[in-house]
C-alpha cells in the first residue's frame, strides 16, 4: 500500500463500520465482524493493509465498547504481531504514523492483549 492510501482505506473501513451501524442497525460487535468479512482481501496479507483494517476496527470497539473486544482476542493478538513488524510503518509520513500508533495503542490497551 502506498502511503498516500492510508486515509483512503482508513476511511473506507470506518465509513463500512458506522454505515453497518447506523445503516443496519448493527450493534458496535456485529459491525466489526462485518468490517472483518468486508475486508478479507486486505486482512489476507501480513501487511501494512492488514493493521490498518484491524487497528480501526478494534480501535472503534475499544472507543465505545470496550466490552465487545473480548469476542475479538485472536485479531488483537494478530494486530499486535503485525504492529510489531517494521515494514508495517514504512513508507507512512509521520501524522499516518502518529494516527495508527494510536488506532494500535487504544485497542491493546483497551483488550488487555
Amino acid at each position: 500500500m502506498k502511503a498516500s492510501n492510508y486515509y483512503a482505506l482508513r476511511c473506507a473501513v470506518v465509513e463500512a463500520f458506522w454505515d453497518a451501524v447506523a445503516g443496519e442497525k448493527l450493534t458496535l460487535g456485529q459491525a466489526a465482524g462485518r468490517c472483518l468479512v468486508e475486508f478479507t482481501s486486505e486482512l489476507a496479507g501480513h501487511g501494512r493493509d492488514a493493521l490498518v483494517v484491524l487497528s480501526v476496527v478494534l480501535s472503534r470497539l475499544a472507543r465505545y465498547e470496550p466490552t465487545a473486544l473480548r469476542r475479538f482476542g485472536p485479531e488483537l493478538k494478530r494486530m499486535q504481531e503485525i504492529s510489531e513488524k517494521p515494514g508495517c510503518w514504512r513508507g507512512l509520513d509521520a501524522s499516518e504514523k502518529a494516527r495508527m500508533r494510536e488506532d494500535v495503542r487504544l485497542a491493546l490497551e483497551k483488550g488487555a492483549v
